[in-house]
């Protein structure tokens, strides 16, 4: 089985413009939990996830760095929590992005998934995006194909 024939191909994308809150808000009304992003040109610049959202709520490692008291202090995070609605999707993105193609084989994604730690994989078709591939996909095709596991498409 290949990618191409799992891959949901009605991508929800973002813009790396997009505020911190349209792309929760986004994310949360479209009921995913990651999304392409793409410059103007509709080029993969990278994935926001909600493990990136979630990890804009908290000092970034620099500020970390400078300040390792406050990454402490639950009391001064409560606080600069509200300072993640100032933060552009840019500033809170993966721009580390494993692709595959259509025709790659699903048992190399899910190898790619599992040493990664990477949880959707663009799909890409000459440098243009035309689908996505998430984890449960990955894991119920591969059950599925290889172990007979699962439903079945007969009805």
């Amino acid at each position: 089985m290949i990618v191409g024939e799992l891959m949901k191909t009605d991508v929800v994308t973002v813009s790396p413009s997009l505020s911190w809150r349209e792309a929760a808000e986004l994310l949360l009304a479209r009921g995913i939990s990651a999304a392409p992003v793409v410059d103007d040109s509709g080029h993969l610049v990278g994935i926001l996830s909600e493990k990136d959202l979630f990890r804009g709520l908290f000092p970034s490692f620099k500020d970390w760095v400078q300040s390792p008291e406050n990454y402490l202090d639950f009391d001064v995070m409560e606080h600069h929590a509200a300072d993640a609605m100032g933060k552009k999707v840019v500033d809170v993105m993966s721009t580390r992005v494993i692709t595959a193609e259509p025709h790659t084989p699903i048992l190399k994604v899910g190898a790619l998934m599992v040493s990664s730690g990477i949880h959707h994989i663009p799909v890409v078709e000459h440098d243009v995006l035309v689908g996505i591939v998430g984890r449960g996909d990955m894991y119920r095709a591969i059950m599925k194909q290889y172990f007979g596991m699962g439903k079945s498409d007969a009805t």
